[in-house]
């Protein structure tokens, strides 16, 4: 008994422990995402932990492609049960268990090598491990984002990949056996800044059982995001097979200096225009960049390695898009952190894996029997019609949809009250000008209720439902979501829903964009006042 109370005290002088450490570094924990992402730079762009004996870079594929399998397929029985694996995904044991799992796996890769115990099966045993323990790191990667604010999420991805690079140039310029030993050390140390953050156990505001499913369009959306996968590494497929390890890590290092480059300038841009900027409206010119990369071989038949940087870069930046949209949607839907982000990194996990192996088949079978071109074609057409015609523009407003100003408190935590709100305000200036209050106009009262009968009509231009009418004359009155779902008898989601449903369809992204545009509305002369 006594021996079961000292371990109980010993557990809770360590959490508290962690718990002081995260406050006084509250971005540690992130920390553990940007050494995650330096090594799958250092382990699937360089040759560390190749024993400089291969010719080609082929036995890289090879471990890319027994990682990234079992990568994904950890991840996708994840997302089929992720009710259950949110019991136990931020555990303790189960991030620390995943980073020494990866870190044994990293051991045996270098381990299978010529100088020590060459042997194909310990190779591909740890390639395995490597990927099902960095599963749980990226799982836990997912659900640290998705727990904070979009806009912060994004700031922490974008300093975050920064950080990797760093890290990643200081693996690849130190002799071994120091960047060995990096190499099995990042998940390890991944795993620990996880883990500070673990400390506090914050309660969710909404239960695992009470999440909603993602839309639709999510679905088809990972469809596309897969297939951009396999066009982005095709080409790095086919260029492993036929180049030296030492220049598949000179061409990885090329790619992450251009990506850094890119980072910095994002987050400058963040910087200066952090409400204006709408980092979703990337996907199409990244998944554009990806598609032109698979015809610069035939442009450029002299600079294969041009195409692969090319395509590297690309991906490398959609794949921190698509960390920013998983979060985004996990915080306007309310869908479940694990489904989302399990499901869609085994999509991505999938098609980087897909495109590799095809690439690596066609550079090594004979022409005549699977001319290269052909294949180029038909991925650069899939492709283009996914993009274009599967989820076109339009489909990634609907999934983006805008998050209600009350879905982002202020510093006090508080959302904003009718008379303190941005719509509040709006509305406000607006009686101002045509006398009255706004309670009293959406009652019927000053005016013959002109703010209420603006309301209507621009919803009937819309196509609102009778139901988002009703939520628009109540918000246009400063209402907000709480009282809005008292007064109809509707829960606190629905009216949610309503409200993200009525930005979308006005086309505004605040509610005081909101407020302006009922007050434009209201102030013109399509309105006459009987």
């Amino acid at each position: 008994m006594l021996e079961r109370e000292g371990q109980g005290e010993r557990r809770r002088g360590a959490a508290g422990c962690l718990a002081l450490l995260d406050d006084r570094l509250p971005l540690l924990k992130f920390f553990g995402f940007g050494f995650w992402v330096a090594w799958f730079g250092v382990a699937y762009k360089s040759s560390v932990w190749v024993n400089g004996v291969e010719a080609t870079a082929s036995v890289v594929s090879d471990m890319f492609f027994a990682s990234t399998v079992a990568h994904a397929c950890t991840l996708l029985v994840m997302a089929l049960l992720y009710r259950r694996v949110a019991a136990f995904a931020q555990r303790t044991w189960f991030v620390v268990g995943g980073g020494f799992v990866a870190a044994l796996g990293c051991v045996l890769v270098i381990l299978a090598g010529p100088a020590f115990v060459p042997s194909r099966v310990v190779f591909s045993v740890g390639s395995v491990l490597t990927g099902v323990g960095t599963a749980a790191l990226s799982l836990n990667a997912g659900l640290l984002l998705c727990s904070v604010r979009p806009r912060r999420a994004l700031n922490i991805i974008l300093y975050c990949e920064l950080l990797a690079a760093l890290v990643q140039f200081m693996v690849l310029s130190l002799p071994q056996p120091w960047s060995g030993a990096l190499f099995v050390l990042l998940p390890l140390v991944s795993a620990a800044c996880f883990t500070v953050g673990l400390a506090k156990r914050v309660v969710p505001a909404v239960s695992e059982s009470q999440r909603l499913a993602p839309a639709r369009a999510f679905y088809r959306f990972l469809v596309v995001v897969g297939i951009l996968g396999i066009a982005a590494n095709f080409g790095k497929g086919a260029y492993q097979a036929v180049v030296s390890p030492a220049q598949l890590a000179g061409d990885g290092s090329v790619t992450t200096f251009v990506t850094a480059l890119c980072l910095a300038a994002f987050v400058v841009a963040a910087a200066l225009k952090s409400q204006d900027l709408n980092f979703g409206h990337l996907f199409y010119p990244m998944a554009l960049v990806i598609i032109f990369s698979l015809l610069v071989p035939y442009f450029f038949p002299g600079n294969a390695s041009m195409g692969v940087v090319l395509a590297g870069v690309a991906f490398e930046l959609f794949d921190v898009l698509m960390w920013y949209l998983f979060s985004y949607i996990v915080f306007q839907s309310k869908a479940s952190a694990v489904l989302v982000v399990a499901l869609g990194r085994a999509v991505i996990a999938f098609g980087v894996t897909a495109g590799n192996a095809l690439g690596t088949l066609c550079a090594t079978v004979q022409v005549d029997a699977l001319p290269v071109s052909t294949v180029v074609f038909v991925i650069l057409f899939v492709a283009a019609v996914a993009v274009f015609f599967l989820f076109p523009e339009k489909q990634v407003d609907r999934l983006l949809l805008p998050i209600p100003d009350e879905d982002e408190p202020d510093a006090s935590g508080e959302a904003p009250t009718a008379s303190e709100g941005a719509m509040g305000t709006g509305v406000a200036g607006a009686n101002a000008d045509g006398g009255g209050t706004a309670a009293a106009d959406i009652d019927g009262g000053s005016r013959h209720g002109r703010w209420k009968r603006a309301c209507l009509r621009l919803g009937d231009e819309a196509q609102l439902t009778e139901r988002e009418k009703e939520v628009l004359v109540l918000l246009a009155c400063g209402r907000g979501s709480q009282s809005i779902s008292d007064e109809l008898t509707i829960s606190l989601y629905t009216t949610r829903a309503h409200t993200r449903n009525i930005y979308a369809k006005l086309d505004v992204h605040s509610r005081q964009e909101l407020a302006d545009r009922v007050r434009a509305y209201a102030n013109s002369g399509e309105l006459a006042t009987p």
